[in-house]
This record gives structure tokens, sequence and C-alpha cells, in this order.
């Protein structure tokens, strides 16, 4: 028959305690679980922020949809964004209505003036396009227009970056995105001004 044999008591270092190098690596487990909830933290907070300039773009677009139709009245409260040929002045010749007044003019006087852009904490800026290149843009927005190709084109309308020299006298086909924390462009919506 076979002995078994039976551990000594006491054959363990130490009493059964925990030795220098297993405190050190709960130590090091412990930070790395504070270092991935800390990590989290900040992403959820950067999502956040992306998310509120999301509400600002749509705050942006639902403006200026609901204006859309009313800016060709002729009884028009926000001048600067009247759509419809400018008016001449008696010696002068009609200037045409320019997106970048009307941008001024939405600025100034609507709901819109008190928009914070969340990554800056100053007002969203309007930049032509988001470009992963430069980290600065993170919250500001783009609105591109829609131009009509010539008939027969492979592609039947081109976007271009909606720019405060560009007539608004008419209707146009606009897309709103935002740049997020890395710079890239967020589409909002598509509608029409």
């Amino acid at each position: 028959m076979e002995s078994q044999s039976v551990p000594e008591a006491g054959g363990v270092k130490g009493g059964g305690g925990l030795s220098f190098g297993e405190y050190g690596f709960l130590a090091l487990m412990a930070l790395v679980l504070v270092t991935i909830t800390w990590i989290g933290v900040l992403s959820y907070q950067q999502g956040m922020h992306t998310e509120n300039t999301k509400r600002n773009g749509e705050a942006w677009v639902t403006w200026l949809t609901a204006n859309s139709a009313k800016r060709f009245e002729a009884d028009y409260a926000l001048a600067a964004c009247a759509g419809g040929p400018a008016a001449a002045v008696a010696s002068e010749p009609a200037a045409p209505k320019t997106w970048g007044t009307c941008l001024e003019a939405i600025q100034k006087t609507t709901e819109l003036k008190d928009q914070v852009n969340p990554f800056t904490g100053k007002p969203p800026e309007f930049v032509e396009t988001c470009d992963p290149a430069d980290y600065t843009l993170h919250g500001d927005i783009t609105i591109e227009k829609s131009v009509a190709n010539p008939v027969g084109s492979a592609v039947p309308a081109t976007a271009s970056p909606l720019v405060a020299s560009d007539a608004i006298d008419t209707k146009l086909q606009l897309k709103l995105s935002i740049c997020d924390k890395g710079g890239y462009p967020v589409k909002v919506s598509e509608f029409e001004f």
C-alpha cells in the first residue's frame, strides 16, 4: 500500500500571509482599475461635448428650416436673411443679400446667439470644412450648399462650402455638419433654406 504524504503545518513561509510581490500585484491591479475608470469618465465627457455640439447644429437646422418659407414674405422681420431680389435704394444698385450678413444678423438677434461651443466655452464658429488635421475645429459648425450641375451630368449636384459671400436670394439646399473632438465631420441634417 502506498502511503500518502501529508503536508506539514507551517510549511508555508510567513504563516499564510501575502508576500510583498502579491501586495505589489494587488496595488497594480487597483491602479489599472482607477486608470480605466478615469479614461471612461473622460471619454463620456468628450462624447457629451459632441452630443451637445450636435444639439447646437440641430437648433440651427430647426431655425433655418422654420424660416425658410417666411423669408420670402414681404414683411420678413430679419431683412438681412430675406429672400428674393434685393430692393434698390434710389440712386444705388441693389446689393445681393449674402450668407455672411444673414449669419451675423442671426447670431445677434435670435435665440441662437446664446449658444456655446461645449469644447471651448465660446460661441460656435462656422468653418468651411472640418479637417482632422486641425484639432482647433472641435465643436465648430460647417454648412455646405448643393449646387446643381448641368443637365446630363453623371452627378446631378456638387456640394461646396457655404461662404460669407454666397448670395441667399433664392432657395438653397444645405447640409449642416459639426466637427467632433478629432475634427471629423458629423452630419446633422440636410434641409432647405
